[in-house]
């Protein structure tokens, strides 16, 4: 073989390559776009809010000990069973405000009972058709209405899955 021969096949492989990586690339967006649908926004975890507030004058603490939530939607006549909806909420809160955090943990079983409610009181469309957005600003609302002692920022999942 000569060297021109085995540069062009080289050329070959490695344009081919290139090709094949960037296909995929492409293939593996799409896919994961479709998988994920208009309920999939990433959140921040919760470290990440604690850390990239620390040292500001509005640093922000998570609170994350609610868990994991599985509540089952309204059935609908047209249903057979109602959609679960898997849901891991945590908030986002002022750090220095200690009694915040001491209520939001003494009212730990009334906010799982909010989004117990909540979920609960919808059908799979109309939760959909909501989206996640307007969901956690309607909880936000909710949980503080109950809270006494402030008030927190947002509301976050770091699940938020429906089986049918």
């Amino acid at each position: 073989m000569t060297h021109a021969k085995l540069n062009k096949i080289l050329s070959v492989i490695a344009v081919s390559l290139f090709a094949f990586i960037f296909i995929a690339t492409i293939v593996f967006y799409i896919v994961s776009r479709e998988k994920h649908g208009i309920f999939w926004n990433p959140n921040p975890a919760a470290e990440k809010i604690t850390n990239m507030s620390a040292g500001s004058e509005k640093s922000m603490d998570a609170f994350t000990d609610i868990g994991q939530l599985r509540i089952f939607t309204r059935q609908t006549e047209e249903d057979a069973q109602a959609v679960v909806v898997v849901v891991s909420p945590w908030f986002s809160y002022p750090s220095e405000d200690k009694a915040l955090f001491e209520e939001l943990s003494l009212k730990e079983r009334q906010i799982k009972a909010i989004f117990t409610n909540y979920f609960s009181a919808l059908t799979f469309p109309q939760i959909k058709s909501k989206g996640e957005k307007t969901i956690k600003e309607e909880l936000l609302q909710k949980i503080n209405e109950n809270l006494v002692m402030g008030k927190i920022r947002a509301v976050y999942f770091n699940d938020y899955i429906f089986i049918e």
